[in-house]
């Protein structure tokens, strides 16, 4: 696919008078640079990015459209609830029940209300969730990089590039070093383009070929580069085309098709049995007309017509909660899977590990020095067998240093006695050594222009930066695996085992190694990296996150097993797996992206359901292969965000298990929601059949049945789907994701507690008629004990195996029952209520009798749960 153009227009500058149409990418950066009034080297000021960003708007583009609320309010009428609604009206008023008719369609209004409202609020909360994730960009501003909102570039930003990051706007690159470029979304070719600064290009250049452009949308898979911003938002080639798409968008998840599915399986059972309901009534004497509208008024509260809306507001709610805990979800369904999952495959460094590289430990020609100080502060001693040590006076230590500061892409702000950070936290840990050692590295920069440069790679697992020094001379600067560094560097066989043996012990105690060298004098030809001389080893450690040790525990006891991935020597590995009690088979060192794809398919192969964590461009495929793609939040690529289900917004291990907990906890309580609804509906269709197979009139009108369908299912069901988490949620097995919401066996338990529920209502109902008669008091205490023996239904519910009042308090229950109660008070009570109702007020004896008939069977249901 091409854009229409091959031009972008560039926004209106100050001075300029009117639009001008530019064609960037055959202009050269210092033209771009000039029109757009920057400076390549510093930025745009403070006072230019608001003022440009107060015309020109925020860089963002229109989202896909939502469903309308007029929309949405149709939708609620076209379901086949509302059709039996109608159908139920229609027979009232046939009878010449105009009232009932009007009531039933005040009914169908509410039930509609109350659909609409729900959806309407899931929907909102879970746009507050996409709000949270903010894509960001590294920009120059104010002479300093920093890193800012995607939404807050304009035109004229200096934004600097590198692997795994998606480009943030339309921009004219100044330089770059084997930058490679994924544009299939914008152009529709597959390979990747190598990028150009200083290539020539016509105007008429087709946008696929412009390689002196990046375009918002697309990812950078390789290399490095910087770039001055030509567009934003809608103006972007993307925002012209349109072909940004929503986060999450409307279709249903699998559990979702999953409840429709059984919704409509349930609605042909409930048809069924309300058929035979009202033909049984039929031959057994009662009036025609009263037994179809009976029959369709019970098929209306058969049917769990909010069980959608409960379903969209459990996973909404799952969501937040997911989210206050720092886990991000893209796509619902990771929301199902998280419950099943048997293997975690968790990177160590960042998620394990607080990714805060602090260098504690500089190893030179045979000495050990040690460096104190914090990862946050430019202040920090120098110390060698115990003694002080002078920076300045150990030249080797310097060399080792200055080297260590120029062969790095991070960036360093000083504030004060803090620093601010931008970029890998390995390269930032150097700069802060540096610079407790003295040096500068902005001034070093300036003294050691670099010219070119031959990016990190997991292939090469090493830097090189090619320099031009003060003195007119060239050098060439090297960091990487100590092992790789070694094989590259000139040394004398006593020496490299020297050396070897020095790696070997920081490795044991845990520490991360790197190994710094150089080549002071030329340049090799073609790249050929070879020849240096070796400065030294610098250890870095990298503590444990607080928790995490207790969260690989809590996962041991819930049946799944976790697996620490690392590209750290075997030895560091387990020095920090022995720290977390990991056995050695659960360590993987020096694993490659390719090895987790290899690892996840694997274990796949095996029947495990597995979670992979990942934040490099090259974890993609992982990710995207694994049953859980988790990415890193605030170390992670864009590319690695955009291939994961969830984003960890602290990058840590804890919150994974948390994730899992979580799954766990909104599964379990769906299928306590349908258990609940499922019995509940069932009772009522039981008492009227049973009543009348018994030769007697049915114990509630359809008014009543309308009435019980409407109070009963919403709160109760509402206030399982927040229940809290059984306390040994996580020592259960991981749940089978191929099992059904409603097993066999479960199915027959929710017949046999409706069964149960039935016959504690008829329990109430034929001690009245045997005392009384059939009659309105007769049928208003069948009335009041169907509606209250929900509640109580709703707490036996919370849990299968466990007593409620062995559970956590959830005050939802209650409430719910308060609420019930005091609404039937009202049903039996108050006038209006009770000449649409048919209802009577009831004597403290009948009340009696309505308390005894809804406890005992949920007496008897909690006796058997430890039975099952």
């Amino acid at each position: 696919m091409e854009a229409r153009s091959n031009v972008t227009p560039a926004p209106i500058l100050a001075g300029e008078g009117k639009r001008m149409i530019a064609p960037w990418h055959a202009l050269d950066a210092g033209r771009v640079a000039a029109l757009l009034g920057t400076d390549t080297e510093r930025g745009l000021t403070s006072s230019d990015v608001r003022s440009r960003l107060t015309r020109l708007g925020p860089n963002q583009v229109a989202e896909a459209r939502e469903t309308s609320l007029w929309r949405l309010a149709i939708s609620q009428f076209e379901s086949l609830v509302v059709l039996l609604l109608l159908a139920a009206a229609g027979v009232a008023m046939g009878l010449g029940e105009l009232v009932e008719g009007l009531v039933i369609l005040a009914a169908l209004l509410l039930n509609a209300a109350i659909g609409f409202v729900t959806e309407w609020r899931a929907r909102r909360s879970l746009a507050r969730l996409r709000a949270l994730v903010v894509p960001e960009a590294r920009v120059r501003r104010d002479g300093q990089v920093t890193t800012v909102p995607a939404a807050d570039l304009v035109p004229g930003d200096v934004v600097l590039l590198e692997a795994g990051a998606q480009v943030p706007a339309d921009a004219r690159l100044i330089r770059c070093t084997a930058l490679r470029i994924d544009e299939s979304a914008l152009t529709g070719e597959s390979l990747p383009v190598e990028k150009d600064a200083d290539a020539h290009l016509a105007t008429d250049t087709p946008l696929a070929e412009q390689t002196t452009m990046t375009y918002l949308g697309t990812a950078v898979l390789a290399g490095t580069g910087a770039a001055i911003v030509t567009a934003t938002g809608v103006a972007t080639q993307l925002g012209r085309l349109g072909q940004l798409v929503a986060l999450a968008g409307d279709r249903a998840t699998p559990l979702e098709r999953q409840v429709e599915g059984l919704g409509r399986r349930l609605i042909g059972v409930a048809l069924g049995a309300c058929a035979v309901v009202t033909v049984a009534g039929i031959l057994y004497g009662q009036p025609v007309g009263l037994m179809l509208e009976t029959g369709i008024t019970l098929a209306v509260a058969a049917i769990p017509e909010g069980l959608p809306a409960v379903v969209a507001v459990a996973l909404a709610a799952g969501l937040w909660r997911l989210a206050r805990a720092g886990a991000l979800v893209r796509r619902l369904p990771a929301v199902e899977t998280l419950g099943s999952t048997t293997v975690i495959c968790a990177d160590k460094t960042g998620t394990m590990t607080e990714n805060r590289m602090t260098v504690v430990r500089v190893a030179l020609d045979g000495r050990i020095i040690a460096v104190e100080g914090s990862a946050t502060s430019p202040r920090g001693a120098f110390t060698e067998q115990g003694q002080p040590l002078a920076p300045r006076d150990d030249p080797a230590l310097l060399r080792l240093l200055t080297v260590a500061a120029l062969v790095n892409d991070a960036a360093m702000q000083v504030d004060g006695a803090t620093l601010r950070l931008h970029g890998d936290p390995t390269e930032a840990a150097l700069l802060v050594a540096a610079l407790k050692a003295g040096l500068d590295a902005g001034v070093l920069a300036q003294e050691w222009p670099r010219r070119r440069e031959v990016p990190f790679s997991a292939v090469t697992r090493m830097m090189a930066t090619f320099h031009e020094r003060s003195d007119g001379g060239r050098a060439l600067l090297v960091k990487g695996a100590p092992g790789v560094v070694l094989e590259r560097s000139t040394l004398d066989d006593a020496t490299r085992r020297r050396l070897e043996d020095d790696n070997r012990a920081l490795a044991a105690e845990g520490f991360r190694v790197l190994a710094v060298a150089w080549r002071p004098e030329g340049w090799p030809d073609a790249d050929r990296i070879e020849g240096l001389t070796f400065l030294g080893l610098v250890a870095l450690v990298d503590p444990l996150r607080p928790g995490v040790r207790d969260a690989l525990a809590r996962c041991q006891e819930a049946g799944i097993a976790t697996m620490m991935l690392t590209g750290d020597q075997r030895s560091t590995a387990e020095a920090v797996g022995r720290q977390l009690g990991l056995a050695p088979e659960a360590i993987r060192s020096r694993v490659t992206p390719e090895g987790k794809l290899e690892l996840v398919t694997t274990l796949q192969a095996r029947g495990e359901i597995v979670a992979m964590t990942g934040d490099g461009v090259n974890d993609a495929p992982a990710l995207a292969r694994a049953d859980i793609g988790i990415a890193m939040g605030r170390h992670g690529t864009d590319v690695a965000r955009a291939a994961a289900d969830i984003v960890l917004v602290d990058d840590n291990f804890a919150t994974i298990v948390g994730a899992v907990r979580e799954g766990r906890v909104i599964y379990g309580n769906l299928r306590k929601v349908i258990h609940f609804l499922f019995s509940g509906n069932l009772s009522e269709i039981l008492v009227v059949f049973a009543a009348i197979v018994a030769g007697l009139p049915s114990p509630l009108a359809p008014l009543q049945i309308l009435w019980v369908n409407l109070v009963t299912d919403i709160l109760p069901a509402m206030a399982l789907v927040r229940e809290p988490a059984e306390p040994d949620v996580m020592q259960r097995p991981p749940r089978d994701p191929g099992q059904p919401l409603v097993t066999w066996s479960h199915g027959l338990w929710i017949l046999v507690e409706g069964a149960c529920l039935a016959a504690g209502v008829l329990s109430a109902y034929a001690w009245v008629v045997l005392q009384s008669g059939p009659g309105p008091r007769a049928h208003t205490v069948a009335f009041v004990a169907l509606v209250l023996i929900h509640p109580l239904q709703a707490l036996h519910c919370r849990s299968t195996g466990r007593h409620w009042w062995r559970l956590p308090p959830n005050h939802l229950v209650w409430g719910a029952l308060a609420v019930l109660v005091a609404v039937q008070w009202l049903a039996v009570s108050w006038p209006p209520l009770t000449r649409l109702l048919g209802t009577v007020p009831l004597a403290a004896g009948d009340w009696l009798v309505v308390a005894a008939a809804v406890v005992w069977p949920v007496a008897l249901l909690e006796a058997l749960k430890y039975r099952r």
